[in-house]
């Protein structure tokens, strides 16, 4: 009998290894944002590697086929990509950020799930999945798949939660130090900034059920009708059946703050050792006496798309720096430019940040070109623009590691300043030093760390048991409104009664005097 129940004991061990090691995979990202895809791939590649069967629905294929690995990839025309304008988005303030975005991403997610390709998946039985994966950024429709596949769901996070995201997994989101990015504060906010942080907080715990989500539900209505969609539960049950949320962050070079056992900071997935640079990027970096400048807004913030005013700036500022200088410009229009200036619509970014002689980064503040610069300890100068770049740049300040240069009212005295400033103290290059070595003090690292906690909802089947039992509650029981309005109002009943009684009291006493008079 003992036996019997060591190869029961063995069957199941091999049958759960079995599971882990070849399950079926889906990747579903229909936005076309490079820089949030660009930062899981990694992982989708280390995935395929390790055994699963890894399906990803995209517009970013493979250039070259990996085992394991299935693209199914989507067109996207030019007039698409267009319809992101970041200068728009820049040009938001705190009250009219949300909604902009609501209405952007409400657009071109209709534009994409609606693509025949795309369609031609979603309506297909020829698939059986065992897990899914999905980018919540605003594009909570697809959380559906989770019920056509009867399978576990896991939020990829490109950034730092915001309340939004906070409320359907059950993630604290107290506004007096949980900062939305959004309010390009810190989470050292001072009264103006907490004001701030609670109304674009209060927008996503409470107007975005009346206005976004009805957007997001006529999306999954009208283009996820597989087979069997009728019986699907509400999305806002869907959101909060999620059983793991990776997220691209990091203490080291965001903020600290509080996280359930299924929230799971991954950040720096895409960052790696960097590699020798070779042929002409190699000798422009190797002939720069002075050391090199790298310049990069990304891959959303296409320098030529700026208003000339800006690109004449950053023209004069590069003039007058003895460094050598490599931009990234994505435009064949190209301005006329010093000799010291090399231009290409590529670079081999890492590798370049990682090379000796490379004394400075300028970017957008972007989370992915703030993790490269940290791994490398290289300084640098943010000229941040939207979404988490203004915070992302102010932290940088905070911790010693750079300067930001605000775009609304850029020129070249403050961004000259700025990168003399860096260059120049040795204090900034000693702090990168220091966060750099925080970054990779990490164990186990972020890949490691990642593929153990999808295996861990493989294993567990969904890992119900890692939910906090607060993703039940209404608002009014998480805000303790029912428990704030009994005790109030019992204390007025109570107030109201013990005022009557000293009435009563003092009128038996006037009455008692009056007839002791008589």
């Amino acid at each position: 009998m003992k036996n019997y129940n060591f190869i029961i004991w063995i069957f199941k061990l091999l049958t759960l290894i079995t599971i882990t090691q070849s399950a079926n995979i889906l990747v579903f990202a229909p936005m076309p944002f490079k820089s949030h895809f660009r930062g899981f791939q990694p992982l989708f590649k280390e995935l395929a590697a390790r055994g699963h069967n890894l399906t990803v629905v995209s517009i970013f294929p493979l250039k070259t086929p990996l085992a394991n690995y299935t693209d199914i990839p989507i067109s996207v025309d030019e007039n698409i990509l267009k319809s992101v304008d970041p200068m728009e988005l820049a040009s938001h303030s705190f009250l009219t950020v949300l909604p902009g975005m609501w209405r952007m991403s409400t657009s071109l997610g209709s534009k994409m799930v609606s693509k025949p390709e795309m369609q031609n998946f979603i309506l297909s039985q020829d698939y059986e999945f065992d897990l899914v994966m999905v980018f919540p950024f605003c594009q909570e429709y697809t959380i559906t798949l989770g019920h056509k596949y009867k399978a576990p769901v896991i939020n990829l996070g490109v950034s730092m939660l915001w309340p939004s995201n906070s409320k359907w997994i059950g993630e604290p989101s107290t506004f007096s130090y949980i900062l939305d990015q959004r309010t390009r504060a810190t989470d050292q906010m001072s009264f103006i900034e907490r004001f701030k942080n609670t109304v674009i907080g209060i927008y996503q715990l409470f107007l975005e059920d009346y206005y976004y989500l009805p957007l997001q539900k006529e999306t999954m209505d009208k283009y996820f009708k597989y087979k069997g969609y009728e019986s699907r539960p509400p999305i806002e049950d869907m959101l909060r059946n999620v059983s793991v949320t990776l997220i691209n962050s990091h203490y080291s070079i965001g903020v600290t703050r509080p996280y359930l056992p299924g929230t799971i900071e991954i950040a720096g997935l895409h960052v790696n050792e960097p590699k020798p640079l070779t042929g002409k990027f190699l000798e422009f970096v190797e002939s720069a006496e002075y050391g090199v400048i790298y310049f990069s807004f990304g891959t959303i913030v296409d320098p030529s798309t700026l208003p000339n005013s800006t690109i004449d700036i950053f023209i004069n500022v590069l003039k007058k720096v003895k460094q050598k200088v490599m931009w990234k410009w994505d435009s064949k229009n190209l301005p006329q430019l010093p000799n010291h200036v090399m231009v290409s619509d590529w670079f081999p970014q890492p590798d370049i940040l990682g090379h000796p002689n490379v004394r400075l980064f300028i970017t957008h503040g972007g989370v992915h070109s703030l993790e490269e610069a940290t791994y490398n300890a290289l300084p640098i100068v943010g000229i941040p623009f939207f979404g988490d770049q203004h915070m992302n740049m102010k932290l940088a300040e905070r911790n010693g590691i750079g300067k930001m240069v605000d775009h609304i009212g850029l020129n070249e005295k403050s961004m000259l300043s700025a990168i003399n400033e860096v260059l120049t103290n040795p204090k900034y290059k000693e702090n990168s030093k220091l966060r750099s070595e925080i970054f990779k003090d990490t164990h186990p690292r972020p890949m490691d760390r990642a593929i153990y906690w999808i295996e861990y909802v493989l294993r567990y089947g969904g890992a119900n048991h890692l939910k906090s039992s607060s993703v039940a509650l209404n608002y009014s029981q998480y805000f303790l409104g029912d428990v704030c309005f009994v005790v109030i109002s019992i204390t007025a009943i109570s107030i109201f009664v013990i005022a009557m009684m000293i009435k009563y009291i003092f009128k038996a006493k006037t009455i008692n005097s009056s007839k002791k008079k008589k």
